[in-house]
């Protein structure tokens, strides 16, 4: 079990990807929510 949150960790807080503007997951989805809360406001 410890693996897949390994995983999980790398993946999502500290993988960076290139389709993302080489921004983790996490951090694009941060992104973009603040983005959009920014427009509502």
């Amino acid at each position: 079990m410890d693996e897949v949150i390994d995983w999980l960790t790398l993946h999502n807080h500290r993988r960076l990807h290139s389709t993302l503007g080489y921004t983790s997951p996490m951090k694009f989805e941060a992104n973009q929510h603040a983005g959009q809360v920014k427009k509502a406001a």
